[in-house]
């Protein structure tokens, strides 16, 4: 099943489809009220603090408010009014007894847990100074908070987080999951994320068409290149990647394992002669290509058994590997680059963009998506959105790397591959990670988009299956094992 991620306005646009189908606001604010209760405690409770703003979210806050109070359950009501106070969150705040309804809080030591109904998605700017206080000898006294949709103090497009943020054990979010409920670092925030129904009807994705999607293999099993008794070697791929100087060539070896336990049918490194000796002990498998002039590299390339080429692991930042890059651009449809490829034109960025195509795949990290893109980019908060503007001025797929990689192409569409296996960050995940890709991508294979989606999403769960202790041969050697579950669609 396809799992679409909302924006902001999107949610907004799914909540304003819904009333105009016939279910009113305040019922569905009565739905999200009810499904808050469903999810949190109220047995053995000594009180709750609430924590209600005066907009919609707030609203919600009312509901829960009324259905703890109608249970028995003892609680205070921080109400916190800025003058403005929606129509609907008025009507459930008329429910109550207005008793319940506290101007200060004295004793902290009272509260069981903590329920956040102050601003939801409607929060974009800072903390209030009245609530920072509260929020301080919250995070004190160490109370679990339970948010309503979004934890207050996250912005739920970008993900930001204020400093006063509250760290919750449960978001209880409705109809579809938000963008920063994958996106670090609002994601640490947000504790587990539970989804409840409260009206609004899957049909709606139909007219909203969202373009951000969570990674996961439905979106591209039927594309994967399992391989079929009448395969071949070249019938699977042949994937070259270009290696760099003798003191650089473990990248490459990565690489190119990673590629062949994926499913090439080859993997060719070319190399100089003084690599290729460090390269023939350790490889049995892969094929190596010394060259030493330009037009043998022409030749490698122009070879029309080859389905994609690897630059960039390994392979120094100088004029050689950008020379490189460009040959393999110009003769080869599909081309993955990453690394030292992507730093060499960071002086001159247009330079590798006027060659680059939608069957391109670039994978930065951080510091080299800043590098190739600029500040002007690399600064916009949104994660998202900073990799969607980046992929259509390169005009191919980009790979923003990290705990939350996001996946982006030039129309616009991205997918979010947030991960749970922090022992990633280790070196030589990176070119794992490139061949697994460049070994994906081809004209009889996966389309690039597809292709960097399926490797990161591999590369992932290898970090979650291995854990603690992880090194980068640990990634290759446990691919079979994804692979298998792929088959079986044991995901």
């Amino acid at each position: 099943m396809v799992e679409y991620i909302l924006s902001n306005e999107e949610m907004i646009e799914a909540d304003r489809m819904t009333i105009a189908s016939g279910i009113s606001s305040i019922q569905l604010m009565e739905n999200a009220g009810k499904a808050v209760f469903k999810n949190i405690p109220t047995k053995n409770i000594n009180k709750i603090l609430l924590l209600i703003g005066p907009g919609n979210n707030g609203g919600d806050g009312f509901v829960v408010a009324r259905l703890l109070i109608e249970a028995g359950v003892s609680l205070d009501i921080y109400f916190y009014n800025n003058g403005k106070i929606s129509n609907d969150c008025k009507t459930n705040k008329d429910k109550i007894n207005s008793q319940s309804i506290i101007s200060e809080i004295k004793d902290y030591s009272d509260y069981t847990y903590v329920i956040d109904a102050l601003f939801g998605t409607g929060f974009t700017k800072n903390i209030p100074n009245q609530l920072k206080t509260i929020f301080s000898k919250i995070k004190k006294n160490k109370i679990p908070v339970y948010a309503i949709d979004i934890p207050s103090g996250i912005n739920g497009n970008s993900s930001i987080v204020n400093g006063d943020c509250l760290e919750c054990v449960k978001t209880i979010t409705f109809f579809n999951k938000k963008k920063c409920h994958y996106l670090y670092p609002g994601k640490k925030f947000c504790g587990e994320v539970i989804v409840e129904d409260i009206g609004i009807k899957t049909d709606i994705f139909k007219a909203m068409k969202p373009k951000i999607r969570n990674n996961n293999p439905e979106l591209w099993i039927k594309e994967f290149p399992f391989p079929s008794s009448l395969d071949h070697k070249y019938s699977r791929g042949l994937l070259i990647i270009n290696c760099g100087p003798i003191y650089k060539t473990g990248a490459a070896r990565l690489a190119g394992r990673s590629a062949m336990r994926v499913g090439a049918g080859a993997v060719n490194l070319i190399c100089d002669d003084e690599a290729a000796k460090v390269l023939e002990p350790q490889i049995s498998v892969e094929l190596i290509s010394v060259v030493k002039e330009k037009n043998e590299i022409q030749q490698i390339f122009k070879d029309r058994k080859v389905s994609s080429i690897l630059v960039g692991p390994g392979n120094g930042i100088n004029d050689e590997t950008k020379s490189r890059t460009l040959l393999a651009l110009a003769f080869v449809k599909h081309v993955v680059i990453d690394a030292d490829a992507i730093t060499c034109f960071e002086k001159n960025p247009k330079e590798l963009f006027v060659d680059t195509y939608p069957h391109t795949i670039l994978t930065p990290h951080e510091g080299e998506f800043r590098r190739l893109f600029g500040d002007e980019i690399a600064s916009i908060e949104d994660k998202v959105v900073k990799t969607v503007e980046a992929s259509k001025l390169a005009g191919s797929i980009v790979v923003l790397k990290g705990a939350d990689t996001i996946i982006a192409n030039p129309e616009g569409q991205a997918v979010i591959n947030s991960s749970e296996a922090p022992y990633l960050a280790t070196a030589g995940s990176g070119d794992v990670l490139a061949g697994i890709i460049a070994s994906l991508v081809g004209d009889n294979k996966m389309s690039a988009f597809n292709a960097a989606c399926a490797g990161t999403w591999i590369h992932s769960k290898l970090g979650e299956l291995i854990g603690a202790g992880l090194i980068a041969e640990d990634l290759i050697d446990n691919i079979p094992l994804i692979i298998k579950k792929l088959q079986v669609h044991d995901y």
